[in-house]
């Protein structure tokens, strides 16, 4: 239990935070192991999002359906899963050295095994086991960042480096997304998608060198007094995380959030290209996003490492985003409007991404002594479920309809190298994108007048009764 008053301040964990036993300190190693998980987080993105701005392209390359390229996204959200739950106990009961080198070996493996398949003639079915092994890396970069940050990190510098592990992700999208456009060429095809899933190997083979320098879970001394502490058992925290009504409500929005960004990235180009998009369109757009979202969660994580207003930074962002979904599923209908769909992609990265970093730490502040790895975790888990709940939903026939023969003279949808109109795609999915749209409305008029929380790993640091710092941090 935390108590307050004339007895020692004492954790569930059993140790004294406020008497702590031994001087904190920090060492120059913990920003190896922030650029391990960086990099991992870098290169898994990039693979994540290969083929989502040239879909068209690849469907008509690997001589399959564009349901079925679309599922080279979706099994990241579906391999997370079972994954996920199994990197939550790896990281809390046997530490972090497993965990980046388990990832960076999968990612680097499923990377190889793209090219193979794309150099054998476009061998589907190779394409999606590479893609599956990437997949399955993906949980060991996304779950570690609040841990890493809280071991290795200072109270007062644990936002920024969480936001520097976990953003590295959304740089990554930034980069599958720009790139492909521009090297895949649909006159070479063959030569151009192979140099493409050539240049992937890159970050992925940097990434499991740097791994070799992570030979430590935990630093000799700790860098705060919640590092110093013992975190709950893998079970008892999770079964925690079930009783907490804050963290509920915290997932419940997460969840969703993160849902319709998983939607933006595996979609874009098929809900730009029926408007006269072409895919170096969506790809600048999906750049666009991302970059604009670096910028937000700079802002937004150094903002909370100097405030600790969590809650209030996180219900601003979850509003600012909202508005930029709505602005984008309006415009995204229309042709010719470049300059709206950049900036409504901007205003909800900057936005959408702002909160990451926030709700991941006050992920972790609503239940400490939680540990980490597992309340960032089952965060993560819960927006890759909802993910792949609104992507199959926003391709379902009542959302989607054909354009008219007009509009699809606008059409840069062609399947492959083919510019024969009789097969380009004819769906409108404005109908999708407003669904959507409306989801995350909703979502957040119930989260931001609902939601509050106490920041309990800051009183324990600071030795204040939490339910003191819900009052005066709401």
């Amino acid at each position: 239990m935390i108590g307050i008053g004339s007895e020692p301040f004492i954790m569930d964990g059993g140790k004294n935070v406020q008497n702590p036993s031994s001087e904190y300190k920090v060492y120059t190693r913990r920003w190896f192991i922030l650029l391990a998980v960086s990099l991992l987080n870098l290169s898994n993105a990039i693979n994540w999002v290969t083929f989502a701005p040239i879909a068209d392209t690849t469907a008509g390359y690997f001589h399959t359906s564009l349901s079925n390229v679309n599922m080279l996204a979706i099994v990241y959200m579906i391999a997370s899963i079972p994954v996920g739950f199994l990197v939550c106990w790896l990281l809390d009961s046997i530490g972090l050295v497993v965990g980046l080198w388990s990832g960076a070996l999968l990612n680097c493996t499923g990377s190889v095994l793209r090219v193979v398949a794309c150099a054998h003639g476009g061998q589907f079915w190779l394409l999606m086991v590479g893609q599956t092994c990437c997949a399955l890396a993906q949980p060991f970069g996304l779950f570690p960042p609040t841990k890493v940050a809280a071991d290795w990190f200072p109270h007062d510098h644990r936002a920024m480096a969480n936001m520097l592990a976990s953003m590295a992700n959304p740089v990554g999208i930034a980069i599958g997304m720009l790139v492909p456009p521009f090297i895949v060429d649909p006159a070479h095809l063959s030569t151009t998608m192979t140099r493409l899933l050539w240049i992937c190997i890159i970050p992925a083979g940097l990434n499991l060198l740097c791994t070799l320098s992570v030979t430590r879970k935990t630093p000799p001394t700790p860098p705060s007094a919640s590092a110093e502490a013992m975190s709950e058992p893998f079970f008892q925290g999770l079964k925690k995380l079930l009783h907490n009504r804050q963290y509920q409500m915290l997932f419940f929005a997460w969840s969703v959030g993160l849902g319709v960004f998983n939607v933006l990235v595996t979609l874009l180009q098929q809900f730009l290209c029926p408007w006269g998009y072409e895919d170096t369109t969506a790809g600048v757009a999906g750049g666009v996003m991302c970059l604009a979202g670096l910028i937000g969660s700079g802002v937004t994580s150094w903002y909370v490492d100097k405030t600790k207003h969590f809650v209030l930074t996180l219900k601003v962002c979850y509003v600012g985003a909202a508005v930029g979904l709505c602005w984008f599923a309006v415009v995204s209908g229309m042709s010719h409007q470049t300059a709206l769909i950049f900036s409504s992609l901007a205003f909800f990265g900057f936005f959408g991404y702002g909160l990451l970093p926030v709700a991941l730490e006050l992920g972790v502040e609503c239940t400490y002594p939680v540990a980490e790895g597992t309340s960032a975790g089952i965060l993560w888990l819960g927006g890759q479920v909802t993910g792949i709940i609104l992507v199959v939903i926003a391709q379902l026939p009542a959302l989607v309809s054909e354009i008219t023969p007009e509009e699809a003279k606008l059409s840069r949808c062609a399947i492959g190298n083919s510019t024969d109109a009789s097969i380009n795609l004819r769906v409108d999915m404005t109908n999708a994108g407003l669904m959507v749209a409306a989801v995350a409305t909703v979502t957040v008029c119930i989260f931001v007048p609902t939601f509050r929380s106490a920041y309990r790993r800051v009183a324990a640091e600071s030795g204040v009764d939490p339910n003191e710092m819900l009052r005066t941090h709401y």
